[in-house]
């Protein structure tokens, strides 16, 4: 168990501005949607309280250095450009409420992408409502039945939950993503380089590299 999931005090709620939780990034000529739902490792608005003034995921040194821009130039570069929606879930990681997802991402819901990557679960209370958080989990998986579901563990690692997605994905044949080695490494964080701790938990640029790669190896046999 990685300890910094708990350490990490980067609040869930504030992530996005209230209205503002998806955006889309389209590539001229795309033949696919992908969706991407994440965190503030995905992206996050500026908040100069955390000293973090980046719009994008947390904490790369740049835009284009975060795991959704290089995962985005890695499908263009291999002739799959991409109309993608990113969507941060912190504040539902946080309560699990269905009805304020339907009211808050009708984009998401109504986006019915190819491919779903969920890349999500730091912000949840994995030590009180374990379970109950998994049965929310199930519950947004449901709510795209016609996309292919590519999942990814946690970056800060957590056995309970990481098995859980690793049973849920051989299961139901879909895709797995570990990056929770990755959260052990402290060349994959940010480190130093932010003076809050709990943004320096965050991957840096190789950090987000690496997690690009692993997506793109996992989605793009998909499309």
């Amino acid at each position: 168990m990685n300890k910094d999931i708990f350490n990490n005090d980067v609040p869930a709620f504030g992530q996005v501005k209230e209205g503002e939780p998806s955006f889309r990034l389209v590539s001229k000529d795309p033949v696919f949607k992908l969706a991407i739902l994440g965190n503030s490792i995905t992206y996050h608005e500026p908040n100069p309280s955390l000293g973090w003034y980046g719009q994008y995921g947390m904490a790369a040194s740049s835009a284009d250095k975060d795991y959704v821009h290089v995962l985005l130039s890695k499908l263009q570069e291999a002739g799959k450009p991409t109309d993608c929606l990113i969507a941060n879930l912190a504040e539902w990681e946080r309560t699990m409420d269905d009805e304020s997802l339907k009211q808050h991402y009708p984009a998401l819901l109504g986006f019915n992408p190819d491919v779903l990557v969920i890349r999500l679960g730091e912000n949840a209370d994995h030590r009180g409502k374990e379970k109950e958080f998994e049965e929310a989990y199930l519950r947004l998986i449901a709510l795209f039945p016609n996309s292919k579901i590519v999942l990814t563990d946690l970056f800060w690692e957590y056995p309970p939950f990481d098995e859980f997605l690793a049973a849920l994905a051989k299961d139901r044949g879909y895709p797995l993503v570990v990056i929770h080695d990755l959260g052990n490494d402290q060349k994959m964080k940010a480190g130093s380089l932010f003076a809050n701790p709990g943004v320096g938990l965050h991957p840096g640029d190789l950090g987000m590299k690496t997690i690009a790669e692993r997506i793109f190896a996992a989605t793009f046999p998909l499309i």
